[in-house]
C-alpha cells in the first residue's frame, strides 16, 4: 500500500491527521507503529486543537526527523534535515495555500463555535482527507520512501 493510501486509511480509521501521515513512514523506518501513534497524538487539530500548524504538516515535518534527523550535532546535518522541511512546507503550501488549520479550513478550530461549523460542514471528512493523503506523497517523495 503507498504512504498516501495509508495515510488516507488510518484518517478513516479516526485516527488524527498527524498519527494518519506519521504511523506510514515510522512502520518503514523501523519505529513501533503504537509508539508513533503515541508520539503523534498531540499534534492533531492543529497542535491540540489549537488551530496551528496542521497535523497533516506536523506529521510530514516528524518523518522527514524520524529519517534525516540528527543524534549529535552536525551544522550541516541538521541543515540539510531543516531545508527538507522547508520544501515540504513550501511544495504542501504552494498546492493548498497554507500550512495551518485556519488557512486551509477557512474556519479557525480553536474557537469552539467554529470547531462545530467545521464538524457540521464535513470539513474534517472531506479536506482534511485531502491533506492527509498530499501530506504523506509529498514526504514520501522528498525522502524517497
Amino acid at each position: 500500500m503507498s504512504l498516501e493510501a495509508e495515510a488516507k486509511s488510518n484518517f478513516e480509521q479516526q485516527y488524527n491527521c498527524s498519527q494518519s501521515v506519521f504511523a506510514p513512514f515510522a512502520k518503514r523506518m523501523g519505529l513501533d507503529v503504537d509508539t508513533a501513534f503515541k508520539i503523534a497524538t498531540p499534534f492533531g487539530g492543529g497542535m491540540g486543537h489549537m488551530g496551528q500548524v496542521c497535523g497533516a504538516v506536523s506529521g510530514a515535518l516528524m518523518a522527514i526527523g524520524l529519517s534525516e534527523g540528527i543524534t549529535e550535532y552536525d551544522k550541516e546535518l541538521k541543515d540539510a534535515c531543516y531545508a527538507l522541511a522547508e520544501e515540504f512546507q513550501n511544495r504542501f503550501g504552494e498546492l493548498h495555500g497554507d500550512v495551518t488549520c485556519p488557512g486551509l479550513l477557512g474556519l479557525d478550530i480553536s474557537d469552539p463555535d467554529q470547531l462545530e461549523e467545521a464538524r457540521e460542514q464535513g470539513l474534517f471528512i472531506t479536506l482534511c482527507l485531502k491533506f492527509v493523503g498530499d501530506a504523506a506523497r509529498i514526504a514520501g517523495e522528498l525522502l524517497e520512501v
